[in-house]
């Protein structure tokens, strides 16, 4: 951790106490504005399309104009459009704010490059899930300051604090210091990274890892109201513990991450017999490994527990998600050099948001079938994908 690494992990606590004071009750705040549940699910699903679309472009950004520009209007981009959704008067109202916002996350693979060339490429995993812990450490609190003061104000007040929280992140992130261009490999097609096996290989996998591990997530709330008969108050609070476990559980995988590193394995071709010199895209990274299993063991909680403190724990494990993809975005810098870096980190960003995307509306329909269903079908896909991985590293 150096004084830029520092900057962007304390400019992450500001915006995480921001975005906590009102992300676990803005679909509150657009059924206040009008929204039938219908208009308040489309709502937010336009607004994930919206972001996973802005990761790609902004990583090819990163590797074409000075990285702190780039960065910095991420910042000012959510800056605006938390006002803007503030301003709103009605749900329809509500729109511009919401897309301008979930435009504002293209800067994620723009900071996870410019941390990669900050710290010389060496020890990601541990710098990535160390400085994005810093995120997790602002929303351990938020989530109940917002709901507090959405009862005693409004929810609009909620909004501009937020905006004056994420005023001082943009002011801590705006100190870091500017990085050159990255130089160009001068390879044919710069797209070629994305095409090459190894990223394919790498990019499934990563697919099949979060759309596993993200099943158990959206509709855990509705199956702790629904089947358990907690309150929603109760229920909120547990996303306090899930912030905490990130803040913990993050640095902790990462330091597990550091010497996973990809290794050329050499094998005689069982019918040519010639040497065969193989680099394996999937290795089973020790934090990767242990920050899935950590995810399952929450799933199984959150599906047997009967006891808020039980169900507690499972929310402080399942902090091991946000560890996962950090990780994950460390494997995907090994996959190519620093000029091309910040497309990788894009094209990998947007496969977790597309799985993020897509694991909903499993995750809906089996649970239309039974509240039980999506936690099932996350506990037998995570040992699955994990089994995978193994194969794939070995051969």
């Amino acid at each position: 951790m150096n004084r830029d690494t520092r900057l962007v992990a304390l400019a992450f606590v500001f915006w995480g106490l921001g975005e906590g004071l009102f992300l676990h009750i803005q679909p509150l705040y657009i059924e206040e504005l009008g929204a039938d549940p219908v208009q308040i699910g489309g709502l937010l699903s336009v607004a994930a399309v919206v972001r996973a679309a802005s990761f790609l472009p902004a990583g090819i950004l990163a590797d074409r104009l000075p990285r702190k520009p780039v960065m910095v209007g991420g910042w000012i981009t959510g800056l605006i459009g938390v006002l803007l959704v503030g301003l709103a008067r009605s749900w329809q109202g509500l729109l511009p704010g919401l897309l301008v916002y979930a435009l504002s996350a293209y800067c994620i693979p723009v900071v996870n490059a410019y941390l990669a060339w900050a710290v010389d490429g060496q020890r990601l995993a541990r710098t990535f899930t160390t400085v994005f812990a810093g995120y997790a450490a602002g929303s351990v609190v938020s989530p109940a300051i917002g709901g507090w003061l959405a009862e005693f104000s409004s929810m609009r007040t909620v909004y501009f604090v937020s905006a004056l929280l994420f005023t001082l992140s943009l002011l801590a992130v705006v100190q870091v210091n500017p990085q050159p261009v990255p130089t160009a490999t001068g390879q044919v097609g710069r797209w070629r990274p994305l095409l090459s096996r190894r990223f394919l290989g790498f990019a499934a996998c990563a697919y099949a890892t979060f759309v596993a591990m993200h099943l158990s997530v959206p509709l855990a709330p509705n199956y702790l109201k629904d089947v358990g008969g907690w309150r929603v108050a109760r229920i909120g609070v547990l996303g306090s513990f899930q912030a905490a476990g990130a803040m913990v559980l993050n640095p902790l995988l990462g330091r597990l991450g550091e010497g996973a590193k990809q290794k050329p394995t050499s094998r005689v071709h069982p019918f040519s017999c010639k040497l065969v010199v193989k680099r394996p895209v999937l290795v089973a990274a020790p934090g990767l490994v242990v920050g899935q299993a950590l995810v399952w063991i929450a799933a199984l909680i959150l599906l047997l527990a009967g006891s808020f403190p039980v169900l507690a724990l499972a929310y402080v494990l399942r902090g091991a998600y946000e560890g996962c993809r950090s990780l994950t975005q460390a494997q995907a810098s090994e996959l190519t050099g620093e000029a091309d870096r910040g497309m990788l980190f894009g094209a990998t960003e947007t496969i977790i948001a597309i799985a993020q995307i897509v694991a909903p509306y499993a995750a809906g329909w089996l649970y239309a079938n039974s509240p039980t269903y999506p936690f099932v079908a996350s506990l037998a896909l995570i040992p699955a994908v994990l089994l995978s991985r193994l194969v794939a590293a070995r051969w």
